[in-house]
């Protein structure tokens, strides 16, 4: 594990830089966005479809995506750089991944329709950080909207999962807890049952257990090569933030339970990052233009 820790360190250290790598491509993607405040459409312009017309807005993909990557990855260089969440960049993360899953959702429940097949491999493996971080910052609505997606099309197949399990802990953790209870893991031997069946616990040592199998889990799929398929890890995102522990630690304190001060050598106090209350969203004067836009188009969430 330290050869691997040493090699997941130094990229950490690396991802101070990202957003800076990032930004003209972010620049670039306004440009998009006004594109279609003014025009109504994307400059990839519109698909036809017989059965079920398609709406402008649902060509929305990269315009909304790229936003979420960056100001996720902007979060995350902070993280690595003060050890403590940037709640303003992450809440207007969650704000642009609001709409992007929601016309994702969209799009996959009329997809059968459309082309007789299931929308299988078709939604993104990063998507369920949505979820996590909606519930890291108490966003209660978001989370809802953000589970729908996966309470409909987890167990048929629409997550383009890689060969990690932990974008399938963040759904299952959920649908326990907070959700209907329904769905079970599609992959073989899935890596976190004992969380999932013990994730009230009472006895901290146990729970610290299951923070570190979460925690040294990432570490080694972030250090991972790309040959490994731990996909949802290899790009500039989601690397260096512990969403899943986070996520679990945060459930646990809204049920009233105790949680252990528990520290990582990749994260450092995974514990003190946990919040009290929710983050308010943040105001972002594109997004609220291209909103006005699509409720004009018939957008409704």
């Amino acid at each position: 594990m330290d050869k691997i820790l040493e090699k997941f360190l130094r990229k950490r250290n690396q991802a101070i830089n990202n957003p800076r790598k990032y930004k003209d491509i972010y620049l670039n993607n306004i440009e998009e966005l006004y594109f279609f405040i003014e025009y109504g459409h994307t400059q990839r312009g519109t698909l036809k479809n017989e059965i079920s017309p398609i709406s402008d807005w649902e060509m929305l993909d990269s315009e909304l995506s790229i936003p979420c990557n960056y100001y996720e990855m902007d979060a995350q260089a902070s993280f690595v750089e003060k050890r403590k969440l940037d709640c303003d960049r992450l809440a207007v993360f969650l704000m642009y991944g609001y709409y992007r899953n929601i016309i994702t959702y969209s799009q996959k429940k009329r997809f059968l329709l459309r082309f007789s097949r299931e929308p299988v491999g078709l939604v993104s493996p990063t998507s369920v950080f949505h979820l996590s971080v909606a519930v890291i910052l108490y966003n209660n609505d978001y989370a809802g909207h953000f589970y729908k997606l996966f309470q409909a099309g987890y167990m048929k197949h629409w997550v383009n999962r890689s060969k990690s399990h932990i974008g399938d802990f963040i759904i299952l953790l959920f649908d326990k807890v907070k959700g209907g209870n329904i769905l079970k893991p599609i992959v073989d031997d899935f890596a976190y049952q004992a969380i999932l069946d013990n994730w009230d616990s009472t006895d901290l040592t146990e729970v610290t257990a299951f923070l570190n199998q979460l925690c040294d889990d990432q570490v080694a799929q972030v250090a991972s090569p790309p040959s490994k398929m731990f996909f949802e890890f290899d790009n500039m995102n989601w690397q260096f933030t512990p969403y899943a522990a986070l996520m679990l630690l945060t459930l646990r304190a809204q049920h009233g339970l105790e949680n252990p001060d528990f520290e990582h050598p990749g994260f450092g106090n995974v514990t003190s990052l946990l919040l009290t209350q929710p983050v308010a969203p943040k105001k972002d004067e594109v997004l609220e233009q291209l909103v006005v836009k699509l409720h004009e188009q018939g957008f409704d969430e």
